[in-house]
Parts: C-alpha cells; structure tokens; sequence
C-alpha cells in the first residue's frame, strides 16, 4: 500500500499520510473514555500542515496523484494536533462547522486524560474539563458507543445516579439482544465503578 498525498488548503504542500487500510493488529488497551492504545490507529480526523501550521480535516483535502516528498524535507507528514491545538478550537466553535464538535470535545477529553494513564488516575477534573464534559453530553447521540460515553462522562463527573439511570437502559438492551455484546467488558466494569462510587479513568481488558 502506498502513501496517500493531501494537498494543504492554505499553502499547497503535500501532506503524507499513512494507507487508511492497513493490517490488523490484534491487542491494544482500551480506556473507559474510548481512547485506544494501538500500533494500529487509523489517521486522525484533523491534522496541521507541515509546512506552514494551518489545521485542516485531512478527508476534505484533495488527493494529489504522482506527489513526491520535497527535495528539501524528508518528513512531510501530518502533524498531530497537540491539547493547545484542540483548546485554541473550542474557544472558537462559532468558525467551525457543528459537525467537528463532538470530535473535538471528545478529543480534548481524551488528551487531559492522557496525564492519567499509567499515572496519578486520581487527579480531579479542572473546571475547563468539567465543563467540556458537560457540553459533550449534550451533543451524544444514541448509538451504542456513544450512550457508553454517557455513562462515563457521567461517571467522571461523580454523578452516578445518572450514570446509572443510562447504564440500566444499555442493560436491559443487552438481555434482549439489542446492544453490541462486544462492550461486554467495558459494561462490567462501568457497573461495578458506578456502585463503588469511582470516578477514577479505567484501564478495561477483554475488548
């Protein structure tokens, strides 16, 4: 499989981008927010230019056929979005189409979270991430990850009593058949969080 080529918007250059289809690769670590640890992860949705910083979605960029990497720079690949970069664009959400909203909320969520994989997995929410959080459950729809987010968004924000009011409605869903039994594991553990009363970010197996 050959890398891909995107042309910036604002400046022209070519941005490389690794094959969207590429092998699987079995393992990973799933987190109770949704992130997932994997040497296979598809590209993201938003990426800064190389050459000149400008952040664009990289599947709206149009495809450049026969592009080659400049003579002068050997990485011309996306650079990742940094926690600054996804802040700087929730405080401008008024210039963003409403379809990126959950996305980057979802996304701001996930890099504050970073600081507790692995590390102090007690660190309280700060205000701006509260308030994230809060805003992000407003823009969930009802797809089965999507009510999972609920109830741990719920769940980070100490409001178990909510959390399982939703954990209950994935429950009954899951006895009639009628929610992906492959979020199993991460249900359970919700569960048993939820009647512990922690709110701390879980590391779940078995997914």
């Amino acid at each position: 499989m050959h890398t891909i080529y995107k042309q910036c918007a604002h400046c022209g250059a070519p941005i490389a981008l690794s094959p969207i289809l590429r092998p699987h690769s079995p393992g990973g670590t799933l987190w109770s927010d949704g992130y997932l640890e994997t040497s296979s992860a598809e590209p993201p949705l938003l990426g800064k230019c190389w050459a000149c910083g400008a952040i664009g979605c990289l599947t709206e960029l149009p495809t450049i056929e026969s592009a080659a990497p400049p003579a002068d720079e050997a990485d011309c690949g996306v650079v990742p979005l940094t926690l600054d970069d996804y802040a700087l664009l929730l405080d401008n959400l008024q210039e963003i189409s409403a379809q990126f909203h959950s996305y980057l909320r979802i996304k701001f969520w996930q890099l504050n979270n970073h600081r507790r994989r692995g590390n102090d997995d007690t660190m309280p929410l700060s205000d701006v991430e509260r308030t994230n959080l809060t805003e992000l459950l407003r823009l969930l729809g009802e797809e089965d990850a999507n009510r999972l987010l609920k109830v741990e968004i719920l769940r980070q924000l100490q409001e178990f009593e909510d959390a399982r009011m939703v954990l209950n409605t994935i429950l009954s869903d899951m006895v009639n058949g009628a929610f992906d039994e492959q979020y199993g594991p991460l249900v359970a553990r919700l569960r048993q969080s939820i009647a512990e009363g922690d709110a701390r970010l879980l590391r779940i197996n078995g997914v």
